[in-house]
């Protein structure tokens, strides 16, 4: 079985035992004392305990877009800020201080933008909401459903109050997590996938997926002349093509209905001038939503595509071939998220003819909002730790909780007797390059690598461009995010409520940005695969050729019961994966070129 769907099982484990914590936290006493000063810090009054709180409050509790924003846009926006009425139990320490924008009405008509529905007419008017958490709890754009009543919102804010901690009393390994993440053989992830399949095809014999022929094009066309008269702010014509498209996408729809949902979203939030707020708030609460949203998001999408398995199965087998011979191995993960690929690596390690060499980890993610900016990454070393135990793999974890261009080398503690490995699994792409800054940080962060002189610099990058000029980077978004949008249309089920997951985590943020934001704020810069590749030479590295043995071993997985529609191939030094003939993805290996003279 699949090494990743074992340690998302047990991540998943975890997670309800966490759930079981909180539940039954009964110390009331305890907990008041711990939140009253906190409370008069803030100069706000303690709220009285859940019990004799009276729901009777006309709206949700909702916190202002900043006084700058407001300042700046002078009359074009209106946002208030109500107190924190509800102590919502469970939120890690000084978040559940924090406050939190669940929705945003916008009145185009009249150009206002409000936190408050009371002041926004709904006739004529378009609305979409900050952010809707869905069954899990998980925060993601509304999809303009539309809100009925103040209970509907109370009801919706309370779902917010879900938070994840691991406790490191808890067991961090059983045998659920093993069953899935370490290597057992590909034959219960055949069976599941093949289960998937037969599900589609039973869907597509109910007439569930049948296409409305022609729906597609007008689609696309309204969303182009959308894009349009956003891009010159014509809110009366824009507002009627938004109408036209709410009323033909939908967030349950086919592919190319789901993703029109998600572009009028943005589209709304950039004609109503707060897209880079939105983006914040949702990226904000995408962060603080519970792990198992992500874990369930990754399994469904590792048994739908083959693409991240096959990124874990080159980097592993190419770290590998460099540490057979050594006696310290040190891998630095620039973007550790859940650390779904490295149990399967130290199982690997420990099977190493004369015993595995010392395995040495440095953990980079961004850090958390909230006064633990490194919750996660210490609940993934705790739990690789375990893994290695188990092994009898020697380790050493450290994290950084850290933006990868504010990274310095010192952080790292490089030693001269180890093989240094540098792991980038689309990560780099969310580095601002040198459109808006002089000093380029994608360059200072390949610097750093290039400095830190890894036996190898594993990369994994998107194969698409996003242009500066706002129309013509609608086309490209739209057009690159169709094919992602038909893909999972075509492996996954309409109908499985899963499947909105990897959607959320994978594609909305990155439309989000790409169209509701502008200079600065465009947090996602990819790149083709050949501009790496020029980026990386001029940077000072040599890129490696691909091993045919990993591509064959990569060619196996694919091949393992997905979509004949998939393709793997080696080319120029990439492995490449797409889907219907368009390259998508792409992974290599590079390493700094030596110095002249050396």
């Amino acid at each position: 079985m699949d090494p990743t769907l074992d340690y998302i099982n047990r991540y998943l484990f975890e997670e309800e035992i966490d759930e079981l914590n909180i539940n039954t936290y009964k110390d009331e006493a305890a907990l008041q004392d711990i939140e009253k000063p906190f409370y008069e810090i803030l100069g706000q009054k303690y709220p009285p305990a859940p019990n004799e709180q009276l729901l009777t409050s006309s709206k949700s509790d909702l916190s202002s877009i900043s006084s700058s924003t407001s300042t700046s846009s002078n009359n074009n926006m209106l946002a208030e800020s109500l107190p924190v009425m509800e102590y919502c139990r469970g939120i890690e320490e000084g978040m559940k201080f924090l406050p939190n924008i669940n929705k945003l009405v916008a009145n185009f008509k009249e150009n206002i933008v409000s936190a408050d529905p009371s002041e926004v007419k709904y006739e004529n008017s378009a609305r979409f909401k900050l952010a809707e958490k869905d069954e899990l709890g998980m925060m993601f754009p509304s999809r303009s459903k539309k809100y009925t009543s103040d209970r509907d919102l109370d009801i919706l804010e309370g779902r917010s109050s879900k938070i994840s901690m691991i406790d490191s009393e808890e067991p961090i390994r059983d045998d659920v997590y093993d069953e899935v993440l370490l290597d057992h053989g590909d034959h219960q992830l055949k069976g599941e996938i093949w289960s998937l399949r037969e599900t589609l095809q039973l869907e597509a014999s109910s007439g569930v997926s049948k296409e409305i022929q022609g729906g597609h094009h007008e689609l696309y066309t309204l969303l182009i002349r959308c894009s349009e008269a956003v891009a010159i702010y014509d809110q009366q014509r824009a507002q009627e093509l938004l109408n036209k498209i709410r009323m033909q996408s939908s967030p349950k729809g086919n592919g190319i209905q789901r993703l029109a949902s998600v572009l009028t979203d943005a589209l709304e939030a950039r004609l109503a001038g707060v897209g880079s707020e939105y983006f914040r708030r949702l990226t904000a609460e995408l962060v603080k939503s519970p792990d198992i949203y992500f874990l369930k998001g990754h399994h469904l999408l590792i048994r739908a595509a083959p693409f991240i398995r096959v990124y874990h199965c080159f980097s592993n087998r190419n770290i590998l071939n460099v540490a057979r011979n050594a006696s310290k191995v040190h891998v630095i993960d620039l973007g550790i998220h859940f650390g779904f690929q490295w149990p399967s690596l130290i199982q690997a390690l420990s099977k190493i003819e004369g015993g595995p060499p010392k395995l040495r980890i440095t953990l980079v993610e961004r850090p958390q909002p909230g006064f633990r900016p490194d919750k996660r990454i210490e609940a993934v070393g705790q739990r690789l730790k375990e893994y290695a135990r188990s092994f009898n793999v020697p380790f050493e974890c450290k994290g950084i909780a850290s933006q990868l261009e504010s990274i310095r080398i010192e952080e790292l503690n490089i030693n001269d007797d180890e093989v240094v490995v540098v792991n980038s699994i689309f990560r780099l792409r969310e580095v601002s390059d040198e459109t808006f800054a002089i000093d380029s940080p994608r360059d200072r962060v390949l610097k750093l690598i290039r400095q830190i002189k890894p036996q190898i610099f594993i990369q994994a990058e998107s194969n698409r461009s996003y242009n500066s000029f706002f129309l013509t980077r609608f086309r490209q978004v739209l057009s690159t995010h169709a094919v992602f949008y038909d893909l999972l249309d075509s492996t996954i089920p309409r109908r499985d409520m899963e499947r909105q997951m990897p959607e959320n985590v994978h594609f909305v943020p990155d439309i989000i940005n790409s169209v509701a934001c502008e200079g600065a704020d465009l947090t996602y810069k990819p790149e083709t695969l050949k501009q790496w590749q020029r980026r990386n030479l001029r940077a000072g590295f040599q890129q490696l050729p691909v091993d045919l043995d990993i591509v064959k071993e990569c060619k196996n997985l694919v091949r393992g019961g997905y979509d004949n529609r998939y393709f793997i191939e080696e080319d120029d030094n990439w492995l490449l994966q797409g889907w219907k003939g368009r390259v998508l993805h792409g992974v290599t290996a590079w390493k700094p070129k030596l110095e002249e003279g050396c």
